[in-house]
């Protein structure tokens, strides 16, 4: 763990040193251990480091041709050096990483299996490279203007740079709206980006390119659903190696537990090896529907220790800004608040903390209730008579529920804007932003549309590859890096594999769903994983997500939190919203289910833009 900043000036006069110190100034919570810096010519780079384990683990890296920066973890770093020439042993995985970098370049990152983002000063050359792990697990930023390039671990650690504008980027609030998040490479300021996930970014004096270097690749459409035998033992082998990978090294380890399938997979392969970690599950005190028993239930019948985090009405509010600037980018989840308080509870007891996310988006979670049940509707009528099927499918879909039925399946995700959270819709943006030209119609579907592009899978694999490089890739770990590492928790993510995440994504739609007894169940591979693990009733359950905040809890309990963030709401300084709206949407917290949800987020996104003080734009 640890974060990682820089300034290249290709042209002109040096990085001035005190701006790199605070840049990293900023940095200090993703690595408290110490830091190294590298001052040559036109670069400045810096680093944070976190000790997770005893280790010789000094950055930056220096050669004499390339300087490594590395935020993360490299898994079998030893023999990634051994692959690469290098005879005498590592010392840890950055060094590994500047071998390999010698002998493969770009090619290295075939052979990387861990979570990390890199920086790769090429010193003969004078280019800085910039690369992303392949599902985003750790952030990268960077911001350019002319001859001059700085980058970041984290956001607010760029805006010590003096030519970084804080200007709202306005084209980007409907995203933001529509997802609660925006998704990389965009951000919301104007300035600023962000690498995206299984992206290299290469910038010179003259030029700034970047290319995908990995894709997912799923089972082709028409793949015959295999047979249980021949799939959940080799999955439970990757996943227990999966686990130990994560656990080498001895540092002391926990295990966020929600009770769900997939940390419950975590739990099992962790104890098939004699690893009992203690496990972490964050109950919210006023939440009707808990799932935290279910977390209990499930580490007393694994032997676990257990360890329940219950927040109330006053953390919710008094952890609030400080939840917002952990983030450092808004994602308008209030679970963030819980994810913190669960965090820093997990320090106490340990240095790194596992976590189950991916397991939904991998292997078919509840997103799929849905449309796996319209699926079959919509494959029947696509099999209709052409002269019945046209003129039906042209009065269907004038309504939402018609538009499931007459969808082609081949087209069925992106068509009906599946992927990630929906919040505002196109004419909820229009009623709520004060210019209609800000509410970009359409937004959903151009965000979507690269995520379903290229793909050659069922339907169902499609829609997950969605949720996966929207929901996960920018909600879940974006909450869950973010608050770890502002709690001094380093959190690692089993199910995100690279050997998990290939065999879950050859494996058909078919077999993530399926239909048992007249019921629907999705996560099959996982359910079939924790049989004799668990008994039915736990296994069968459906699936909750982390407590959150209701609109309850807002309309009574939090009243006053409402009212005070509310007014600050008000205030608008930037003028994007219609007061009338604002004030309809405050006065059905509480009536209407989601109102609370849609409040929270832009009451987030006016915190963080006083946070990182955002420059209004000048009066009409």
């Amino acid at each position: 763990m640890g974060g990682m900043a820089g300034v290249i000036h290709f042209r002109g006069e040096a990085p001035d040193r005190g701006t790199l110190r605070a840049m990293q100034g900023h940095l200090a919570h993703r690595g408290s251990d110490g830091e190294g810096a590298f001052f040559d010519g036109p670069a400045a780079l810096g680093h944070r480091r976190r000790a997770v384990t005893p280790d010789l683990a000094q950055q930056p890296v220096v050669g004499d041709d390339f300087v490594i920066l590395m935020d993360g973890w490299v898994y079998d770093h030893e023999d990634l050096a051994r692959r690469a020439g290098r005879a005498q042993r590592a010392a840890f995985d950055a060094e590994a990483v500047l071998h390999a970098w010698r002998r493969w370049g770009i090619g290295l990152t075939e052979r990387l299996d861990g979570e990390y983002a890199l920086a790769v000063w090429d010193r003969r050359h004078q280019s800085l490279h910039l690369l992303r792990d392949r599902l985003g697990i750790r952030p990268l930023f960077w911001a350019r203007e002319g001859s001059r390039f700085a980058f970041a671990s984290e956001l607010p650690a760029l805006l010590e740079v003096p030519w970084v504008r804080r200007e709202l980027a306005r084209e980007h609030v409907a995203e933001y709206l529509s997802f609660r998040v925006v998704h990389a490479p965009r951000t919301l300021l104007r300035d600023v980006h962000q690498v995206e996930p299984a992206h290299w970014l290469k910038v010179d004096a003259e030029h700034l390119v970047t290319k995908r270097y990995w894709r997912i690749s799923y089972a082709p459409p028409g793949t015959r659903r295999p047979r249980e035998s021949d799939v959940i033992p080799a999955l439970q082998e990757a996943v227990e190696r999966a686990v130990r990978r994560r656990l080498r090294g001895g540092a002391a380890t926990s295990l966020y537990l929600s009770g769900g399938l997939g940390s419950t997979a975590i739990a099992a392969a962790a104890r098939a090896m004699h690893r009992h970690l203690p496990t972490y599950t964050i109950a919210f005190a006023d939440d009707p529907f808990p799932e935290s028993p279910f977390a209990g239930r499930v580490a007393r019948l694994l032997g676990l220790e257990h360890h329940e985090v219950v927040v109330g009405t006053a953390e919710l509010a008094s952890h609030f800004e400080e939840s917002v600037a952990a983030l450092g980018h808004p994602v308008g989840n209030p679970a963030v608040v819980l994810q913190l308080l669960l965090a820093r509870t997990a320090r106490s007891r340990s240095r790194v903390a596992l976590s189950g996310d991916g397991g939904e988006e991998l292997f078919g979670g509840r997103m799929l209730d849905g449309p796996a049940r319209a699926l079959r509707l919509a494959g029947a009528f696509s099999h209709l008579p052409s002269p019945i099927r046209r003129p039906l499918a042209s009065m269907l879909t004038y309504s939402r529920r018609g538009r499931k039925i007459a969808t082609p399946p081949s087209e069925y995700g992106l068509a009906l804007g599946l992927g990630g959270n929906d919040l505002f819709s196109d004419a909820e943006r229009i009623s709520l932003l004060r210019d209609p030209v800000d509410a970009l119609t359409g937004v959903r579907h151009r965000v979507l549309a690269p995520f379903y592009a290229g793909l050659d899978t069922d339907p169902l694999n499609a829609i997950l590859n969605a949720y996966l490089c929207s929901w996960l890739s920018e909600e879940s770990l974006v909450r869950s890096d973010r608050t770890a590492a502002a709690a001094g928790l380093d959190v690692r993510f089993p199910l995100l594999d690279r050997e998990v995440v290939s065999m879950a994504a050859a494996l058909p739609g078919s077999f993530k769903v399926r239909r048992t007894g007249g019921s629907l169940h999705t996560r099959w591979p996982l359910r079939a994983m924790l049989k004799g693990v668990l008994p039915p009733p736990l296994v069968n359950r459906p699936k909750r997500g982390m407590p959150a905040p209701l609109d309850a809890w807002l309309a009574g309990p939090g009243r006053l939190f409402l009212e005070e963030r509310f007014a600050r709401l008000r205030r608008d300084p930037h003028r994007l919203w219609r007061a009338d709206a604002l004030e309809a949407l405050r006065r059905s917290v509480g009536r209407h289910p989601g109102a609370g949800m849609r409040l929270w987020s832009l009451i987030v996104l006016d915190t963080w833009l006083q946070g990182v003080g955002a420059k209004p734009p000048p009066p009409a």
